[in-house]
């Protein structure tokens, strides 16, 4: 076995361990370590993070113009169609108990949406996008089977690590990765439209469960 593909069994162990240790309630903040993982895996590979995709888009408005459009509409659509028939397939609705509190309450959702654009929006996309799909691709192969397994396998961790929301929360949450997991890949692996969907997702999500129309 080469060096490399020890390295890569080491990586996905680790990580594997992250978010099952998440998962029972014994690391509070799994991307952070995580992300120590990746950055760990490109420095041994003399890679950087602008050679996963970190780098400026070829032009910035229609990125952030995508990004809107994308992100606003894919929680719409998450709203009316996918979380209701997500609650229907599995007999519970998505678990977003943990942000009650954010209902009518301005000073939390600032905080919450300065969190999410950075711990969520900007580092998860680094790790799961820019990261792990890549390491998968380098497991699979980078034709198109290699690259179909890695989006699909990619998006299912990412749901993993959401697993507080339920069952339902899990493939709501393993849908929305296999979307920024094709916009990176239709991007040329460029990290900024992920990055500005993930947040644009969030925060209208935000906005609806401080508005009281979350049904919490």
């Amino acid at each position: 076995m080469s060096k490399t593909s020890l390295l890569l069994i080491l990586e996905f162990a680790l990580i594997l361990a992250g978010i099952v240790l998440y998962t029972l309630g014994y690391l509070p903040f799994p991307i952070l370590p995580l992300i120590l993982v990746a950055w760990a895996s490109l420095h041994l590979r003399n890679l950087r993070w602008r050679d996963v995709g970190l780098k400026r888009p070829d032009r910035w408005l229609p990125t952030i113009g995508l990004a809107l459009l994308i992100g606003v509409g894919y929680q719409v659509l998450d709203v009316l169609l996918i979380a209701p028939l997500m609650q229907k397939l599995t007999g519970e609705a998505i678990d977003l108990s943990q942000f009650s509190l954010l209902r009518g309450n301005l000073f939390l959702l600032l905080a919450s949406l300065a969190i999410s654009w950075t711990e969520a929006a900007f580092v998860e996309e680094m790790f799961f996008r820019g990261y792990l799909l890549n390491r998968i691709t380098d497991l699979f192969g980078r034709q198109r089977v290699g690259i179909i397994i890695a989006l699909i396998g990619n998006a299912i961790v990412f749901g993993l690590a959401h697993s507080y929301q339920g069952t339902a929360g899990v493939v709501d949450t393993t849908l929305a990765g296999l979307v920024l997991g094709g916009l990176y890949l239709l991007t040329g692996r460029n990290l900024w439209l992920p990055i500005l969907t993930h947040g644009i997702i969030d925060t209208v999500g935000f906005l609806i469960i401080y508005a009281g129309l979350a049904g919490l």
